[in-house]
């Protein structure tokens, strides 16, 4: 063991100089310990000698990264993606796991070989796709929940995956019936045991253990419970995986789930560390040189069959061909569990050493690309937009959910049912403002159609569909969805089909903002702001600062990123009646109240234009609008001003 200090300590070297450098290029760590097991591997550098040790250590890795998996997987969380999970998850499995199977047939492996390796390379790179996704801020786009939900099942699919290893394996030898009758019974006994654990066992030693009050007592008790239970399942012939997972789903659903976590990811993202780089040092550079024409066949099949089922699977839950080509790409690759499941085959007998390192070769190049892939979702799902596809992307779209004639002229249109969307549309109904809704997802249409929405499918990305829904016409556009490339290509085409319209989106970062506001946008509210804004304003109050104190300093602080943006008014609640900027003034509307110290005064007596600087462009009364309203017009109650001022004008004081 201590020969083997100096290989790990070189490992973790490469490992910091691999994290410093995936930051700087923005790529994920994954990509960055894959190539620093290739350079550090014996077929390259050959700076680490102890493959075979660090291997070892890298299995720990894969049980714990199963474990974590199963404490992670709620049944809660999956009910809300359960037609994601279930549909798309089994069509992109099943269909690549066809469909690979069929080729890999023709190309002479034997039928339980090939139906192995096509669910082996039906499984995409989690810990990638998730970080990729994350970075882009589109984990909560369509695109972004059609992936997790078929990574989750993926991931959970690993596991029969590798049981089917042995059993397949004594098919080839004409003991299958035997193999797969063995398999049932011991099955059955870890299942018996696993509901014993879920009921009993397992939260009855946890209290005990939580009594104490002791961090460390608790941090043993889970590693034995982790270590024990996938102890278990090996000596029933099953694989240490399956066990570190059951353990994993059994704490899950426990009350000390959140804290079972919080004290396991630093030792699983350690030894998951040695798992990629163990993996890099796997690749046989020899077998890479010596095979590059089927190595390069092989990677193109996976880049085009991939990528075509996941997109169909999107297709098949509704998703507009946008959302479904993004989806369909970012699984394109191979991934971390395809090489767990292929050595398994190995182990069990089924698969030969070169299947192996052409999986293990399929898995570095395709990971390797994943950031391309995931890159070129956007443009080309724009480019499919123009092909005959498109019409996929209309589907559903001709008709109005809730059955009502959507208005011509003068709407507002609301991109994006969610929270948000939700309050727009509720809000313009209270003021009385005509409204449609365009959305994408067809569990949030058919309920908002049960409730009487005007209420759109399709995808605002198409000018076809924007079209449709009059957005020409429409007097404001809001944008809310939670895809940053998506957003940036509606306003694009919104602002050039509806130039005059007022033109708000919402963004999570600051960072989307200024590209916002140059492809056309009006205005842009970043969440990031916001909540920053509510929450130091909350505390400065909690803290008794001033009111006025604390309206100033959000001022400065929006103020500062409007000017950043395009100059914009410090006041949120500024409703711009027009696109064009004036210097140091700004437009706003206000009703005046009954105890509004202007009304029962004219125009000219109430000192608006001497005292404040303000001048009244129109006035809204029942209904009616008064332009240009003459110096005697006398203010009434619930009179809606339109005034122009300057910046620093609150119309508080007079309303």
């Amino acid at each position: 063991m201590p020969a083997l200090l100096p290989d790990i300590v070189i490992i973790f070297a490469l490992a910091v100089v691999a994290a410093l450098a995936c930051h700087r290029l923005r790529l994920p760590m994954p990509i960055g310990l894959l190539l620093v097991g290739v350079l550090a591997g014996p077929d390259a550098l050959g700076l680490v000698r102890g493959v075979h040790e660090i291997e070892l250590l890298s299995e720990i890795g894969v049980v714990l990264l199963l474990f974590v998996i199963g404490l992670e997987f709620s049944l809660a969380d999956l009910a809300q993606l359960k037609r994601h999970f279930l549909v798309g998850g089994s069509v992109q499995f099943f269909g690549t796991a066809g469909l690979v199977g069929a080729g890999l047939l023709l190309a002479g492996v034997t039928p339980p070989q090939g139906l192995y390796l096509g669910f082996v390379i039906a499984l995409s790179s989690t810990a990638i796709v998730l970080r990729l996704l994350q970075e882009r801020a589109e984990l909560d786009s369509p695109h972004g929940r059609a992936a997790l939900a078929t990574l989750i099942y993926q991931d959970i699919a690993v596991v029969p995956v590798m049981l089917l290893a042995p059993l397949l394996a004594g098919a080839a030898t004409g003991t299958g019936l035997t193999q797969a009758g063995s398999l049932l019974l011991r099955v059955a006994g870890v299942g018996t045991f696993s509901y014993a654990a879920y009921k009993w066992i397992v939260p009855w030693i946890l209290e005990r253990i939580t009594r104490t009050r002791s961090p460390e007592a608790f941090l043993l008790g889970v590693v034995l419970l982790c270590i024990g239970i996938a102890l278990l399942t090996q000596a029933l012939g099953l694989s240490l995986a399956l066990g570190a997972f059951l353990a994993g789903l059994i704490i899950s659903e426990s009350e000390y789930s959140n804290q079972a976590v919080a004290v396991m990811l630093p030792f699983r993202d350690v030894f998951l560390s040695l798992f990629f780089v163990s993996t890099g040092m796997l690749l046989d550079i020899q077998y890479l040189l010596a095979h590059p024409l089927l190595l390069g066949l092989l990677t193109l099949g996976v880049l085009v069959v991939k990528p075509l089922l996941a997109t169909a699977a999107a297709l098949a839950l509704g998703l507009p061909l946008r959302p479904a080509v993004q989806s369909g790409l970012a699984l394109g690759q191979v991934g971390e569990f395809s090489l767990v499941a292929a050595k398994a085959g190995v182990v069990a007998g089924l698969l030969l050493p070169d299947h192996f390192q052409a999986v293990l070769n399929l898995a570095v190049i395709t990971m390797l690309l994943t950031p391309l892939l995931i890159a070129a979702g956007p443009p080309s799902a724009v480019w499919l937009a123009r092909t005959p596809l498109a019409r996929l992307a209309r589907r559903g779209v001709a008709d109005v959910a809730s059955g009502t004639d959507h208005p011509q002229v003068g709407h507002v249109l609301i991109v994006g049912f969610g929270v948000t969307g939700r309050n727009v549309a509720r809000t313009a109904r209270l003021a009385d403002l005509p409204y449609l809704i365009l959305e994408i997802n067809a569990g949030i249409l058919r309920e908002a159609a049960a409730q009487g929405e005007p209420i759109h499918y399709g995808d605002a990305t198409q000018e076809s569909i924007l079209r449709h829904v009059d957005a020409d016409k429409a007097r404001a556009v809001v944008v809310l969805i939670n895809d940053p490339a998506g957003t940036r290509r509606i306003v694009e085409l919104a602002r050039r089909i509806a130039p005059d319209a007022y033109l708000l989106v919402r963004s999570r970062t600051l960072r989307e903002v200024e590209p916002l506001i140059a492809l056309g946008a009006d205005e842009v509210i970043a969440d990031e702001l916001e909540v920053s804004i509510e929450v130091f304003s909350r505390v400065l109050a909690r803290m008794l600062v001033p009111r006025e104190d604390i309206k100033r300093l959000i001022g400065e602080v929006r103020g500062d990123w409007r000017r950043m943006a395009r100059s914009f008014a410090k006041d949120a609640t500024v409703v711009p009646v027009s696109r064009i900027h004036i210097p140091d003034l700004s437009t706003h509307s206000l009703r005046l109240g009954a105890d509004s110290p202007l009304v029962g005064r004219t125009i000219a007596t109430s000192g608006l234009r001497p005292q404040h600087g303000v001048t009244v462009l129109a006035i809204t009364r029942a209904g009616h609008t008064l332009g240009n309203p003459h110096s005697d017009e006398p203010l009434l109650p619930g009179d809606v001003l339109f005034v122009i001022s300057p910046l620093d004008w609150d119309p508080a004081t007079v309303s």
